[in-house]
Formats: C-alpha cells, sequence, structure tokens
C-alpha cells in the first residue's frame, strides 16, 4: 500500500514537468512566428515607405528645379511622415533584438541604418536647403531698391551649416553600414546613397566656405569697385581673347553703379612691365606681358593678369580697385538664357542664341572701324549691350535654376574668372575654380595647358575651330610616360568668303598676313619637371624652342592657317617623375567649345623611334 502510494506521487510529479516543457516550447514557437510575422509585417510597411520615399524625393528635386516651391512644400509633408515611419517600423525592440540573428540580422541592421539616415537628411537637412530656395525665388535677387539682396546670402549661412553637418552625419553613418553578408538590394541600395551623399557633401562643405565671403563681396561691410574685363574671343588671348570692353562697377550693400566704360585704346602702353614678371615670361611674351591693357590677359594665369589690369586702371584712371571680373561672350550668351531678350539701342534684340555672333563678329561686319567715327559707333554698341546686361540682371524676373546653370557651365570652361585684393577670399576663389590659375599637377593626375593666342591684331579667331587629342604610354626603361598633345585648327572660311570681311576683322595688312589667313601663336605648357622634347607641323618636325614660366617648361609655335585648310600640330613630352598618372588638359575658351579626346600613344611614332 506504501509502495503504490508513492509510485503514484510520483507519477503525479512528473506530469506537472512534462506539461511545462511542452507549453515553453509551444510558447517559444508561437513568440518565433509572432516575431517573424511582425518583422515581416513591418519590413513590408517599412519597404512600401521607403519606395514611395524614393519616388516623392524625385519629385521634390523636380519641384524645386522648376522653382515651384508650393509644391514642393506640399511634396515635402507627404514626405516626411513616411520617412519617419519607415524610421519608427525599424527600430522597435523586436527588430533590434532580431538583428543579432546570423545572415538575417546584418539585413536588419543595415535597413534600420539607411533608413535612419534618410529620415535625418529629409528631417534636417531638407528644410533648411528649401528655405533657401524659397528666398531666392520669392524674393528675388533684386529688392525693391533695386540692389542685390545681400541679406539673402546672410541668412543662407546658419541655414546652410546645419544641412551641411546633417548631410556630414549621415555621410559617417551610411559609409559605416556592413553591406559584406547584405542581400543584393541591401548592398545596392547603401550604394546608391553613399554615392550620392559622399558627392553632395563636399558640395555643401564648399557652400558653407563661400557663402559668408557674398555679402561682404557685395559691399555689405564697405563698398567694393570691380572692374569687368569683357574678353573677345574673337581676338584670342590665353584666358580667352582681349579685355575689349573694361567697366568698372561699384557695389555699396548690393546697390550696384557702373563707370565710364573704357576700352583698350584708351590706355597708355609702357615700354617696361608694370609689374614683376615671372621668371621666362617676358622672353616667352615678346615683351607683351604687363605692358598694355590688350595683353594683360596674355599669360594663362588669371591672379597676374588681374593684378596687369589693376595697375594699370589705378595709374591711369586713379580708382582703388577691389577686385577683378573677367567675362566672355560665351559666358554672356549662357547668362542671357535666364531672362527676357534684350533690346539694343540699335533695334537689335539681343538673345542667348544671338549674343555671341552679334558682339564678337557682326558688330565688326557693320562697323568697320576704319574711322574714328566708325570705331566711336563700336564703342557705343558695346556701351549699349552693357546697359542691357546691367538692366537686364537688376530688373529681376530671372529664372534662377537656368541662370544658375549658365554660371557653372561659365565658371567649368574658364569663361567666368575672378580675382580679390582681399586675400582671405583668395582660397575661396580657388576653390570656386573661378582663380584661371595655371595647370595643377598633382600624385594622380598630369594637367597640360594649351593655349591659343591671335598673332596678326585681328578679329579672324571667331571662324577658328579647334579640336584636341591628348594621348600616352609607358615606352621608356625609366619608367616616365609619355605624352603627346595634338590640335587641329581649322579655318572656317572659304576663299569667295573673305571679300566681304572688314579690316578690322582680317587685320591692317601691317603684320604682312595675307587677308582671311588666321595667324595664331600655340603654347604648350608641360608640368613642371616634365620635358617637352618634340614639335611638328602637319607631320614635319620643328625646333623645339624651350621657354619657361616660372617651373613650367613651356614651348611656343606661330602658325598660319589659310582658308579652309586644318592644320595639325603636335606636342611630344616626357613625364617628370616615374609611373602612370591621368592626363588632364587646360585650354584657352574659343568662340566654340573646343572637343577634346584620350586615345591610347603608339610608342613607335615617338621622336627618335
Amino acid at each position: 500500500m506504501h509502495d503504490s502510494r508513492r509510485s503514484a506521487r510520483h507519477r503525479t510529479r512528473r506530469r506537472p514537468w512534462y506539461k511545462r516543457w511542452q507549453v515553453w516550447l509551444l510558447t517559444l514557437l508561437v513568440v518565433a512566428l509572432a516575431a517573424t510575422t511582425w518583422l515581416a509585417v513591418r519590413a513590408l510597411q517599412a519597404k512600401t515607405e521607403l519606395e514611395t520615399s524614393v519616388a516623392l524625393v524625385s519629385q521634390l528635386r523636380d519641384q524645386l528645379v522648376a522653382q515651384d516651391i508650393t509644391a514642393a512644400e506640399e511634396t515635402l509633408a507627404e514626405l516626411t511622415p513616411r520617412v519617419q515611419n519607415a524610421r519608427e517600423l525599424t527600430s522597435d525592440p523586436v527588430w533590434l533584438v532580431a538583428e543579432f540573428t546570423p545572415v538575417l540580422g546584418s539585413n536588419l541592421a543595415a535597413v534600420r541604418q539607411l533608413a535612419a539616415a534618410t529620415d535625418s537628411i529629409v528631417v534636417d537637412a531638407v528644410p533648411p536647403l528649401m528655405e533657401i530656395v524659397g528666398d531666392f525665388v520669392n524674393d528675388g535677387l533684386t529688392t525693391t531698391e533695386g540692389a542685390l539682396n545681400t541679406a539673402l546670402f546672410e541668412a543662407a549661412i546658419p541655414r546652410i551649416d546645419v544641412a551641411a553637418a546633417t548631410i556630414e552625419a549621415a555621410v559617417a553613418s551610411v559609409d559605416a553600414i556592413d553591406t559584406s553578408n547584405t542581400i543584393s538590394q541591401v548592398t545596392d541600395a547603401q550604394a546608391t546613397l553613399a554615392e550620392q551623399l559622399n558627392t553632395l557633401s563636399p558640395v555643401m562643405k564648399q557652400a558653407q566656405e563661400i557663402l559668408p565671403i557674398v555679402a561682404p563681396a557685395l559691399g555689405s561691410e564697405a563698398p567694393r569697385t570691380y572692374l569687368i574685363l569683357f574678353q573677345n574671343n574673337a581676338e584670342l588671348r590665353s584666358l580667352g581673347g582681349i579685355p575689349g570692353s573694361i567697366v568698372p562697377l561699384t557695389l555699396a550693400d548690393g546697390a550696384i553703379s557702373l563707370g565710364e566704360q573704357l576700352g583698350k585704346d584708351d590706355f597708355p602702353a609702357y615700354e617696361e612691365p608694370v609689374v614683376t614678371p615671372p621668371p621666362g615670361v617676358t622672353e616667352l611674351y615678346r615683351d607683351a606681358f604687363a605692358t598694355s591693357i590688350l595683353n594683360s590677359t596674355v599669360r594663362p594665369d588669371f591672379a597676374s593678369g588681374a593684378e596687369v589690369a589693376r595697375t594699370l586702371w589705378e595709374k591711369y584712371v586713379g580708382t582703388k580697385i577691389d577686385g577683378v571680373i573677367a567675362i566672355d561672350p560665351v559666358a554672356l550668351s549662357y547668362i542671357l538664357r535666364a531672362g527676357e531678350p534684350i533690346q539694343l539701342p540699335t533695334g537689335d534684340v539681343m538673345t542667348g542664341d544671338n549674343a555671341v555672333s552679334l558682339l564678337v563678329n557682326e558688330v565688326y561686319l557693320r562697323y568697320p572701324g576704319e574711322t574714328e567715327a566708325s570705331r566711336d559707333e563700336q564703342g557705343a554698341y558695346f556701351a549699349g549691350v552693357i546697359d542691357g546686361l546691367f538692366r537686364s540682371v537688376m530688373g529681376g524676373g530671372l529664372d534662377l535654376t537656368v541662370l544658375g546653370s549658365g554660371v557653372v557651365q561659365a565658371v567649368e570652361e574658364r569663361r567666368l574668372l575672378l580675382w580679390s585684393a582681399n586675400e582671405a577670399e583668395t582660397a575661396l576663389i580657388d576653390l570656386a575654380d573661378l582663380s584661371g590659375s595655371l595647370p595643377k599637377s598633382d600624385a594622380s593626375t598630369d594637367r597640360i595647358g594649351l593655349y591659343t593666342q591671335d598673332a596678326i591684331g585681328s578679329k579672324m579667331d571667331y571662324y577658328l575651330d579647334q579640336n584636341v587629342t591628348f594621348s600616352q604610354a609607358s615606352c621608356r626603361a625609366d619608367g616616365r610616360e609619355n605624352y603627346r598633345v595634338s590640335v587641329n585648327n581649322t579655318n572656317l572660311l572659304t576663299e569667295d568668303q573673305v571679300d566681304d570681311l572688314t579690316f578690322y576683322i582680317v587685320g591692317d595688312g601691317s603684320e604682312g598676313v595675307t587677308p582671311g589667313d588666321i595667324r595664331i601663336d600655340l603654347f604648350a605648357y608641360a608640368p613642371p619637371g616634365a620635358e617637352i622634347v618634340g614639335l611638328s607641323v602637319d607631320g614635319a618636325a620643328k625646333t623645339v624652342d624651350a621657354f619657361s614660366d616660372g617651373d613650367y617648361p613651356v614651348s611656343r609655335i606661330r602658325t598660319t592657317i589659310e582658308p579652309g585648310v586644318t592644320q595639325n600640330v603636335t606636342f611630344d613630352l616626357i613625364a617628370g617623375a616615374p609611373g602612370t598618372r591621368e592626363l588632364a588638359s587646360i585650354l584657352t575658351p574659343m568662340v566654340r567649345a573646343t572637343p577634346v579626346e584620350s586615345t591610347a600613344l603608339d610608342c613607335a611614332s615617338l621622336p627618335g623611334e
């Protein structure tokens, strides 16, 4: 009896343990199933929110480009809760615990980090940027009094700081995401966002550095006087063209006043340079450097050219100059696209499409320049153009997107250059690619300069087309690469067109050049330490005359191109150090853009091979 009761108790104690084990197992299965279902639902919801957000971001960008601020604000209002929801969906406790599971966990962690970065950008970076755009669109570049709105630039500074800091933090966050074990969709999403952020971040940093100098440069702290050099690409100089018109512009807290326009013939020429030439420059440019306003742009370094122009102006006129701006007719045509056509006093209507031909060719056909009266008519025509440009810019109504695009294109093509006497602004000007400096090579890239100058005293370069081919190869035992610069120059005129040209276009004959011929000087600037070892014209070898501009080896050749003829000039160089580097170029901006291509170099074609 006793034994049977003990057996019964023993059986009674084992059953609860067995049942509890089943319950716990069932509970774990239910919890796992619930967690999996929870994750799946939230992942699907987050995916939907992020995919919708991508479409909305694209829509927002298009609206901002179209300057439709109202629509952009509505899109942002729809976008913000979606990215916030995506962040919340991917950051609850279940999701965070699941990140510790093998394989799946790395994908969940990456998605959470991507959602968090997207949320921070949309919530913290986009609104201040939209405020900046909105202010410029709604308030305009000019005030009701007609002055440039310096307050817009000052108000943008703290906003750009917030946006830049947010984007910098997002860059660090996204770059740190581990995608070594993630699925392709997650890996691609991380790579795409990282690329976009790493492209945007330097732009934001650049804006942070440049914005603080804009208002002072517009005279917010003290009046500034700038000298504007309107370069004429029909008579080429290394930096673009001769300064045909020179105009002082004074800015006082954004208010603009233009001084009297002067021409190249209004300034005296000097026998000795008015600024000290760098070593080798006097010989290289045949005593032309720093002796006249006409040749202030002969050397392809705008800092020195601006110093020459400022010195000549202050010697002749007496006005103190705080900065120098150079712009050519092609850059003006880009800017004109942003506004209404300009009605000139002559009855001409100038647009972005016809500005170049009007300013560098048709004016000389209409006013031949053979008499003082005709030259005065030229001057009056250009004065009307400058006045019309001033009224167009200050009158408001410009399409800011088109204007910005035009300015960027002009800067990229070196058609808009800036120099400031304020040393604190010089580095920022260089950072913005506005300095027009000599080619700067580095450890990964050798940069070669190829510059073109008129050698007649004519406006024939309107008819000059140019295309350039760069090639390189490792052909030497010492490991230094061979470089080749091949330039084709084409005279677009035909013989039967020459008789219709004025002497102001073809030249006055004093240089002994046949009317219709184009005569130019070509300058090849090699990287410091490199050598220029070969020179040929249409395949015929020429002597390489060794010149220099400071540390830069330079080769110079003068050539004549008859109507309808394409002439090839080739320079051969040897790199200054062993190793393979990219090859880049800086060229004189001409009336028409110069196509540039790269090809492989045949070692057997090198001089002496």
